[in-house]
């Protein structure tokens, strides 16, 4: 994954936010600041816990959970996604087509299906539909959002 991130942006990124000596944040302190967090749409958006941006962790339930997909044009989200999986297991579907976008934890039509693990990781880019398709009691992973496609080749210069 980091290959396929740049060094340099994210270096940038972490400058842009961060002031020396940098941030350190116990397992203890960032399971309570998911313990604590009440999001406004309930279990369907997990709860969250902001380290620094663009890095939260997220912590969903067994339950309903939205699908989703980032476009510019669709929800002014042009990032690529990247999911580290820290706690618990389930399946992860990317790929294929919401089927009704009014109610996105009907989940996805088509798409490719992953059974997920601690120390896997989930690269989403831009445009691509993904759910989890089944939480097996909790899945909590860090997440970071990069602009852009990040998996696309460089143009040809």
């Amino acid at each position: 994954v980091m290959t396929a991130l740049s060094l340099h942006d994210l270096v940038g990124m972490a400058q842009g936010v961060m002031t020396p000596p940098g941030k350190f944040i116990q397992s203890a302190q960032w399971k309570k600041m998911l313990d604590d967090a009440r999001p406004a749409q309930g279990i369907v958006v997990g709860q969250v816990a902001q380290i620094v941006p663009p890095f939260v962790i997220r912590r969903r339930l067994d339950g309903p959970n939205n699908a989703s997909v980032h476009t510019k044009d669709g929800d002014g989200q042009d990032v690529t996604e990247v999911y580290y999986i820290l706690e618990g297991s389930g399946s992860y579907t990317t790929g294929g087509s919401i089927p009704d976008p009014k109610d996105r934890t009907a989940g996805i039509k088509g798409g490719v299906t992953n059974d997920i693990k601690p120390g896997d990781v989930i690269v989403i880019p831009p445009g691509s539909a993904h759910w989890f398709s089944k939480i097996n009691g909790h899945i909590t992973y860090l997440e970071a959002r990069f602009p852009g496609n990040v998996l696309a080749p460089p143009p040809a210069k």
